[in-house]
């Protein structure tokens, strides 16, 4: 896969609210980093309303 390449899930998750969402793509990331092919990027969480809430970088769970 291209470094700039952008994997979209169109079906989503529903969660209560931004922590549920924010816990699953901590735990999503945690799993990436562990695969050799995933050497960098982010996990960018989005609702219908508000578009883009957060997002989860990879450097962030390298420490």
């Amino acid at each position: 896969m291209a470094a700039d390449a952008t994997l979209l899930d169109e079906d989503g998750i529903r969660f209560a609210d931004s922590n549920a969402a924010m816990a699953h793509a901590r735990d999503l990331m945690t799993e990436l980093v562990r695969s050799p092919q995933t050497q960098d990027g982010a996990i960018v969480v989005e609702n219908e309303d508000d578009g883009e809430l957060f997002e989860v970088p990879r450097s962030n769970l390298l420490s």
